[in-house]
């Protein structure tokens, strides 16, 4: 017991005291060899306290014979472990000392660690600690250093860390020393640089996520202890160093440029193994310089500091308490232990298997989680009653994004009865997290009540006013807050790992609750929050710092709100773990474990404690810590991360890669689980008093519509639910809509929420199916909405809006106010547009912010300008972009007398003064920018990259900082135009992304009546029924649009613009003035067939149209334009030769143009060729110039002649069909089946044009506004340039750009018995081979971008092949070849079913080759059950491998038999077609859905 309190004396981060078990006695010895009197106090107090401490035996006096000094004389103290022992010696930058030691002493395997490195560093090697994910690693490291008095240099590696910047050395552009104002290039040494010149430690955390060749940059310093640096100097070994310096003096060797490397110059390297870890592999040259040495965790605690061994020492808990619960956790400890040692039992079957071929194995617990475990059952000792509940909070992969299978379940029963822990898991079952209430806060403390007992605890608290518990607002902002048990729960959990000093995770569904409980715990305990939000390509460095240039040119670090947060005591709320990669989130971890950190500019960040024990150390005061880049991590610091997921369901595993056991590792995860109806109600009676009717009907539907998201439907309708999704936000704002107007439609205010009209085909039939499933009806009548504009209001229909009102003080305001008529032909009213702006008054009424979404031309900024000029707003206008900053965003930078000079942005202007921001083109900014205009949309929260920030007005002003805050004007408004998402606009789904937020409204092209009226308007003089004609044709052009007939979605302006052309050039044919809008397609001729189509059904008999019409082209008024002739030799012009008979011509390499000898010219007479007359058929040599003869001299041929080549032209036919020997029989045949899926041939030709690729390059990215200082933009930073920067990232390949790597596709028909059998029942194997031709077809021309491959499966194999991979079908006869060995092969084959088998070889096969991306298409007949397959079996297969996109498409079946089996898949991984026009369209949902 001695040893164990002595333990928890000399380490305030202890571990339990059940955990220490003390073995065979290893010596620790302490050896002074001057006198203490010259020692330094704190060296002689360290020394003397780890002697009380590991050796209470007498000192001893002499050396080891296997100790050594490293090359240093032997004159000062020592430590010893065992006989190996080290130097101890005074630091020179005591700042860079570990403060304390990280680990328990007196545990064996920690000295037999740390005797083993002394070893090591004895013999100046290297030392690699491998082992698990978690801190043990990074803590045996720091400790080591502790005892040794080592200086150390330490980085945290990720993927977009730079081998020349992060390690070696960097520029930085800085004012000149002379204060003359000049600036200057410096070279800033790097982690590696400082620490082998310094005699330094360099740790290196996270070797395997570094990128390829990243590392390879140390290996002469590992090896040689030799560098060359970017400034010109070079380091060389000590030894050589020294040898130079006895011939010269060290004057010379600086002039040379030397720098000797410190012999006291190490590094340990600290990593996890690859595999079964994910990462990089260790490059063999770099992996050679080490010594390593595997570290292995014990699962008792001592991995990490223990808030409850602190308490125990201060008296604080129990001594009853901690002993009843002892016995408990050794169990815990035993069962913990057992689950990890499965994983490492190596009796595979065979060499490949892996944990993941083993559905039994239970996902590991993080290293951390024993610690956490011990605190939480020792502060809370009634959470033991729910040991499932417990554990959850420290096992993230058992719930979050994932479920146990019933074999796991299985596994940890049996686990849970051997160690007799009661426990047993129930999953989403539990309504309850905590058996504990939070009862009282006061400042300093916290209560718990539990069942007539309570504990309290000392907390931690923020230097805002407390919102009373029993209080109704959020936080120190307002608003209200609905009392409900869950949100009880929620807070009560939130403030016990606070209470245990834990940062924290909360993970659940979108629209949970996550914020405002966080905004609730945030009110309760004082703290004010700083959020950082995530986006995708965010860095390890953009969360702690990021690069930037002041008005002068130099450049500087901005530090994040991150590490505001930590030195100001504030709650860092890190909102989307799920939008980042996991070793971005692990770059924080030693800030989250030990509440130490490195900045990026050299700022080493360590916990308050340490901060106090390091002044009193090293006898120096804050500031002067503070002036040698140290400060103090705030006490009451805390982060709470949110991650957006679904719990207890299996989500695919590229959404799951964010959580790795490392990030596990980090936090304590409590689950926010998904409001229930009856809470739901509660909050929508609260705070809307909508109708309560209205309420019921949308609760239902809502009900309906999540259970799609957790695979409750077929694959159409979990197209549904990953297109649109209805959160509890947006809920709220449809009951405040249906309480502030009671005749709104309840069926139209969930179409505008869902954004229907842009929902894909199959996903808006389900939406209608879910709609009337929860009797929601549409209204069956349209209400015309009249414009009342009266000096004081402005009323569309029933709503009233105020009349815009100037203050005096804001002179510019006036010019500000849109005014449509201005630089155009005005605003044309028309009702579909007047009801749109009837729907943003609304809006504005409820002081919401809004999304316009639609396609281009249809309105977007005319209606939101036109509503801003009837109420007389001012408006300020941004325009998002690729390149958009949040520095373009938030600060404008000008000229004024020759000075730059940075300005407010439209933004913060409208901020500041209650103006509109218009943002527009919103899909195209980057993620991360979207992500920022979230926060102020609903927090009203935005950083800005001068360090202010944006934020609502508190409720108590003395929370204003004047120096930093801007406050949120209460009139400010958002309204955000966007694209649709989705080809062919090629921007980001902003709605996906942050549509919550706002009020959207889809803005459609307006109805044929609108539309008409409209044009009218536009062209008085036009002929009204021509006007009309072209309303009908572009709304089937629209249709074919959405059919995926074409791929541009024609719009209002398209139109627009046609019609004004014809109202100023009324003489001009019609086929040229839709050259004007069409000839963008003069290549796609299916299009012009689409094109002709609709304009002859509405009576528009255009004379040509693509090549034929720009070969037509003629002049305004029917004056004919000057003809182009062909020019001939020596300049003069010459009639081509005379139409003599048709010939193929001779053949040659070379090009001819004009003539009549050559096949494959241009411009010539009788022989094949382009752009000639009389010649038998069309020919074109590549690379010979095309030059067309004039219409009037192509047509002056003989009619005898023209015949004649149109005889030879027949002959050139069937000598094609012999070629590839096809009969004209086989050819009709051919055309037969090709004619019933042309068109649906054309749409799937347009949805694989339209997929991009998956891989995007890694490159430097340059023009970037922070990252690394670009070489080339030195100059442009001195004067004053801001995007001189360059940095790692992922470059979006241009859309239609070759590949670097084609998509591999694969389709496996059914081509068993039952299709023949059934084929005349339902047309199965008819549907089957269409689907074929059509896949055949399609793919013809798109080789550079996909690589498929067709095979068959039935009774007689699982892979039959048709079509190999690489190989298609050359021609028409090659495929019907196809066709007919398929056809066959079901109609001689044995009976029997090998789906099941064909699929798993299908996506085993698949991978084989290196590719973007797959996908394999299994298409069946559903006539599963016959043969016994189960569906579970099925699914299982389907997603068996997370890198293929597997999905089944049933295109027959007996009853219902399909449709049952899509309902029993995983979600969107099988759909049903009976009609082949159907499959494009599936073939589309199944792109976006699996992909």
């Amino acid at each position: 017991m001695l040893l164990r309190a002595l333990a928890h004396k000399q380490s305030p981060r202890g571990v339990s005291t059940y955990a220490h078990h003390i073995g065979r006695r290893v010596f620790f010895r302490t050896m002074y060899t001057r006198k203490q009197a010259h020692m330094p106090a704190t060296a002689l107090r360290r020394l003397q306290h780890l002697q009380a401490a590991l050796n209470p035996r007498s000192l001893s006096t002499s050396a080891s014979q296997d100790s050594s000094t490293g090359g240093l004389e032997d004159d000062g103290s020592r430590v010893c472990i065992g006989n190996v022992c080290v130097p101890v010696v005074d630091a020179q930058a005591p700042h860079r000392v570990p403060i304390e030691s990280l680990l328990d002493l007196t545990r064996q395997d920690v000295l037999e660690h740390l005797q083993w490195m002394m070893r090591k560093d004895t013999l100046g090697q290297d030392m690699f600690l491998i082992g698990p994910p978690g801190p043990l690693k990074r803590h045996l490291a720091l400790t080591y250093l502790h005892l040794t008095n080592r200086e150390h240099e330490y980085v945290a590696l990720h993927r977009d860390t730079s081998a020349e910047s992060d390690l070696k050395q960097r520029r930085e552009i800085v004012r000149d020393a002379s204060g003359s104002g000049g600036l200057t290039a410096e070279w800033v040494d790097g982690v590696a640089v400082r620490a082998a010149i310094q005699g330094r430690v360099l740790i290196i955390e996270g070797i395997e996520k570094a990128e390829r060749n990243v590392l390879p940059v140390l290996n002469n310093l590992l090896e040689n202890r030799e560098m060359n640096l970017e400034d010109g100097r070079h380091i060389v070994h000590h030894s050589r160093y020294d040898a130079l310096l006895k011939n010269h003096t060290r004057e010379e060797l600086d002039s040379w440029q030397l720098v000797r490397a410190s012999e006291r110059f190490r590094v340990i390297a600290l990593g996890v193994p690859i595999p079964p870890y994910p990462g990089n592999p260790l490059d063999p040259p770099f992996r050679s310089r080490f010594q390593v040495r595997y570290i292995e965790s014990p699962f008792d605690g001592s991995e990490t500091r223990s808030r409850s061994a602190a308490l125990i020492e201060a008296g604080a808990l129990e001594a009853d308490t901690v002993s009843r619960t002892n016995e408990l956790l050794i169990k815990l400890r035993d069962m913990i232990k057992t689950i990890k040692y499965t994983h490492e039992i190596k009796d595979q079957l065979t060499i490949s298997a892996n944990d993941a071929s083993n559905s039994a194995l239970l996902p590991q617990f993080p290293q951390t989680s024993m610690g956490g475990i011990v605190d939480l059952l020792r502060l809370f000792p009634a959470e033991a009653q729910d040991i499932e509940s417990a554990l959850q909070r420290f096992w993230p992969s058992s719930w979050v994004g994932s479920a146990l299978t019933n074999d796991q379940l299985q596994a940890f029963k049996t686990l849970s009865t051997k160690f007799n822990v009661p426990v047993e898991l129930r999953g989403a079952n539990v309504s309850r997290k905590s058996s504990y209430d939070l009862t009282t806060v006061t400042r300093g403390s916290a209560t718990f009540q539990w069942s007539g007992s309570s504990v309290t605890l000392p907390v931690t608290f923020g230097s805002a006013p407390l919102v009373p518990l029993a209080s109704g607002e959020i936080g120190s902002y307002g608003g209200v807050f609905v009392h409900t048990p869950r949100y009880r729960d929620v807070v009560t959990r939130i403030a016990q790992a606070h209470a245990m000093g834990r940062d924290i995770c909360l993970a659940g569904p979108k629209g949970s609750g996550k914020t405002t409980a966080i905004m609730r715990f945030a009110g309760l305990f004082g703290y004010e929050t700083e959020t950082v939000h995530m986006y995708r390509d965010m860095t390890a460095r953009d969360l702690l710092q990021r690069r930037g240039t002041r008005r002068d040119g130099s450049t500087y670090w901005e530090s994040s709100g991150l590490v505001r947060a930590a030195l100001e005591g504030k709650i860092a709320v890190i909102d989307g773990l799920h939008w980042v990669r996991a070793g971005t989130i692990a770059s924080l971890q030693r800030l989250v474990q030990d509440r130490e950190a490195v900045l990026p500019d050299g700022t080493f960040l360590t916990s308050a404690e340490n901060f106090e024990s390091l002044k009193e150390r090293t006898g120096l005061s804050s500031e002067q810590l503070a002036a040698k880049r140290v400060l103090p991590v705030h006490p009451a610091f805390r982060i709470i991360a949110t991650a957006s997921v679904h719990l207890h369901h299996k989500a695919p595993k590229q959404e799951m890669e964010w959580l790795t056991e490392e990030v596990g590792a980090m936090f304590q995860f409590l689950e926010v689980g998904a409001m229930d109806v009856q809470e739901e109600a509660a909050l929508l009676r609260t705070l809307t008093h909508c109708p309560e009717d209205k309420a019921r009907q949308l609760l239902d539907f809502a009900a309906r519509f999540r259970k799609l998201a957790e695979g409750g439907g077929s694959g159409h309708e979990t197209v549904l639910a990953k297109s649109t999704s209805l959160s509890t936000r947006q809920l709220l704002r449809i009951c405040r809509r249906l309480a502030q107007f009671p005749d709104e439609s309840l069926y139209t205010a969930i179409h505008r929420t869902c954004l229907s009209p842009f929902l894909p085909q199959l996903a808006r039939h389900a939406l209608e199916d879910v709609l009337a499933d929860s009797g929601i009806q549409p209204s069956g009548k349209i209400v015309k909405y009249s414009i009342e504009n009266t000096p004081d209001t402005l009323r569309f229909g029933d709503v009233a809006l105020p009349k815009y009102t100037i203050r005096p003080d804001d002179v510019e305001a006036k010019a500000l106010i849109p005014h449509t008529a201005e630089g155009g032909p005005g605003f044309f009213d028309n009702d579909v547009h007047t009801r749109v702006m009837r729907e943003i008054a609304v809006d504005f009424v409820l002081g919401e912010h809004l999304l316009l979404i639609g396609n281009q031309g249809v309105g977007k900024n005319r209606l939101t300008d036109r509503v801003l000029e009837l109420i007389g707003r001012p408006r300020e206008y941004v325009q998002l972009h690729r390149d958009t900053t949040v520095q373009s965003l938030t600060v404008q930078p000008v000229v004024e007398n020759g000075v730059i000079v940075y300005k407010d942005s439209p933004l913060v202007r409208a901020v500041k003064k209650g103006r509109v921001l218009i943002v527009d083109e919103a899909d195209k900014a980057p993620v991360y920018i979207t992500s920022i205009l979230k926060s102020l949309a609903e927090t009203g929260e935005m950083p800005l990259t001068d360090g202010r920030r944006i934020r609502p007005a508190p409720q108590d002003e003395r929370l204003i900082d004047p120096s930093r805050d801007i406050i949120m004007h209460p009139e400010f408004r958002i309204i955000v135009l966007a694209n649709r998402p989705g080809y062919p606009f090629l921007g980001n789904d902003f709605f996906g992304a942050i549509g919550e937020v706002f009020s959207c409204h889809a803005v459609e092209n307006p109805d044929p009546a609108s539309e008409l009226s409209l044009l009218r308007q536009a062209a008085p003089a036009v002929d009204p029924d021509v006007l009309q004609q072209l309303v009908l044709a572009f709304g089937d052009l629209r249709q074919a649009f959405d059919d995926g007939l074409v791929a541009y979605p024609y719009s209002l302006r398209e139109l627009m613009n046609i019609v004004k052309h014809m109202q100023a050039f009324p003489g001009e044919p019609l086929d040229q003035i839709l050259r004007n809008v069409f000839d963008f397609d003069v290549h796609r001729k299916e299009f012009f067939e689409v094109l002709v189509a609709a304009l002859r059904k509405h009576g528009l008999n255009v004379s040509a149209v693509g090549f034929q019409a720009v070969k037509n082209g003629s002049g305004i008024g029917g004056d004919k334009e000057k003809q182009l002739e062909v020019k001939w030799e020596k300049g003069k012009n010459r009639m081509p030769p005379p139409a003599t008979g048709p010939k193929h011509g001779k053949v040659d390499n070379q090009p001819h143009v004009g003539g009549n000898q050559w096949a494959g010219g241009s411009g010539g007479s009788n022989t094949a060729g382009i752009g000639g007359r009389a010649g038998p058929y069309r020919l074109h040599k590549p690379g010979n110039p095309i030059v067309r003869l004039p219409d009037d001299i192509k047509n002056d041929v003989p009619e005898h002649i023209k015949a004649a080549a149109q005889q030879m032209g027949r002959e050139a036919l069937r000598k094609r069909l012999e070629d590839i020997k096809m009969s004209a029989h086989e050819a009709g045949v051919y055309k037969e089946i090709y004619e019933n899926v042309r068109q649906e041939i054309m749409q799937l030709k347009v949805i694989l044009e339209g997929v991009q690729a998956k891989e995007k390059e890694r490159t430097w990215l340059q023009n970037q506004t922070d990252g690394e200082l670009d070489e080339g933009k030195i100059i442009e930073g001195l004067t004053g340039e801001t995007s001189i920067y360059k940095r790692r990232g992922e470059e979006t390949p241009e859309h239609g750009a070759t590949q670097k790597k084609p998509k591999r596709l694969k389709f496996v028909f059914d081509v068993s018995a039952s299709m023949y059998s059934y084929n005349e029942h339902d047309g199965r194997l008819n549907r089957s081979l269409e689907t074929a031709l059509m896949i055949m077809e399609s793919l013809q021309s798109l080789g550079d971008k996909y690589v498929y491959d067709i095979v068959g499966h039935s009774g007689d194999s699982e892979c039959i092949e048709f079509v190999l991979p690489g190989k298609p079908p050359k021609d028409e006869m090659e495929r019907l070849k196809v066709l007919q060995t398929m056809s066959a092969h079901s109609q001689y084959c044995f009976s029997g079913d090998t789906t099941l088998k064909a699929t798993e070889r299908a996506v085993k096969d698949v991978v084989k080759e290196d590719a973007d991306d797959y996908f394999t298409l299994i298409l069946s007949d559903a006539n599963l059950r016959r043969y016994g397959i189960h569906p579970s079996a099925l699914a299982k297969v389907v997603e068996s491998d997370p890198r293929v996109n597997c999905a089944i498409l049933f295109i027959g079946s007996i009853g219902e038999e399909a449709r049952i089996l899509t309902r029993s898949m995983p979600p969107g991984k099988a759909f049903v077609a009976l009609n082949t026009s159907d499959i494009p369209k599936i073939m589309k949902e199944i792109f976006t859905a699996i992909a």
